[in-house]
């Protein structure tokens, strides 16, 4: 897992080094635009603040404060070497230097403002997600607690589905729609009664047909809190689609959402290594190669090869003997 974590740290170091560098376009930009092309500088002074304001927002207070001070460098370098710049027609010297030291002052008040705003902004944020992550917990835990022999499922298929996600380069906020899917996968069993549940394995017919509404008891749930959770409700829809066009609803292919294909692949396999009242569960090799048969009629084989890219065999052990102890 460690390969993992340290392909998505570079790449958030590696979004930040080109948010970076685009702000350092901006202020190139806008010193070529006021020092070179407008005939009134003082007017086009404030156009320094864009790029501040962006760079204390999305980057933080010292790359704001630093695009303020090389913004100020450059303002003040060039006015040093050329009398003529931001200067009132008849005013007298001493002016000019005191509105171009208000104007550096405001933009580095600027940058300061700014960046605390948006740091106020995301410990909320953060303190939101916690209880939201907490709230989805205990979500899962109910779940799971309806059918006694998949404790602690949903969050295993949560982890598993965020890990493969992340291998195959799936952007951050699908990540998240998906690990909210994941968790809430299951959550139409809580309206299909405890003797299906567990009797999964010998049900008529009809029985049958009762367990494969659970989809669709979920998603009417899901639909009720409105745009909130819309782009969960496909993936909880279609998440026991097949590949070859013979699941639940009967997409195929890539009609079924990438999502689904994800939980659909992490949820078999832990179906597969987990004890159930019915039968006891396989080992960690039988369920790969049961995903490996699988592959291209049941599972989409992109999905199957970046799952077991990362739960392949040599790692058997992080699993325990039965598969279920997921690791960190």
């Amino acid at each position: 897992m460690i390969p993992l974590a340290r392909r998505t740290v570079r790449s958030i170091h590696e979004a930040r080094l080109f948010e970076t560098l685009l702000v350092g376009l901006a202020v190139a930009l806008v010193s070529a635009l006021v020092l070179r092309v407008v005939v009134n500088q003082q007017a086009f002074l404030d156009v320094y603040f864009l790029p501040t304001a962006w760079a204390s927002w999305r980057l933080g207070r010292r790359r704001g404060a630093a695009t303020a001070l090389s913004s100020a460098v450059i303002v003040l370098g060039a006015s040093l070497m050329n009398d003529t710049l931001f200067a009132h027609p008849g005013a007298a010297s001493w002016m000019r230097w005191t509105d171009l030291g208000l104007w550096a002052g405001f933009l580095f008040l600027t940058a300061n403002a700014v960046a605390f705003l948006a740091e106020r902004d995301r410990a909320h944020i953060a303190e939101v997600r916690s209880v939201y992550t907490g709230v989805l917990e205990i979500m899962a835990k109910f779940i799971d607690s309806i059918d006694r022999s998949t404790d602690d499922h949903s969050r295993r298929v949560a982890q598993r589905a965020i890990d493969t996600a992340r291998g195959l380069g799936m952007p951050e906020h699908e990540i998240e729609t998906l690990r909210i899917a994941a968790y809430l996968h299951d959550i139409g069993k809580v309206e299909v009664s405890t003797d299906v549940l567990q009797k999964a394995a010998s049900l008529t017919a009809e029985k049958r047909t009762e367990m494969e509404r659970h989809v669709d008891y979920g998603t009417g749930m899901l639909e009720r809190l409105g745009g909130l959770l819309e782009g969960v409700v496909p993936l909880v829809m279609y998440h026991h689609e097949r590949w070859d066009g013979r699941g639940y609803k009967g997409l195929a292919g890539e009609e079924i959402p990438l999502g689904a294909r994800i939980i659909a692949v992490c949820d078999t396999y832990d179906a597969i290594v987990a004890d159930r009242p019915y039968r006891h569960g396989r080992s960690h090799h039988e369920a790969v190669e049961i995903l490996r048969s699988e592959s291209g009629t049941q599972f989409d084989p992109a999905v199957v090869n970046g799952f077991l890219a990362l739960y392949h065999e040599d790692a058997a052990s992080d699993f325990g003997e039965s598969g279920q102890a997921l690791a960190a």
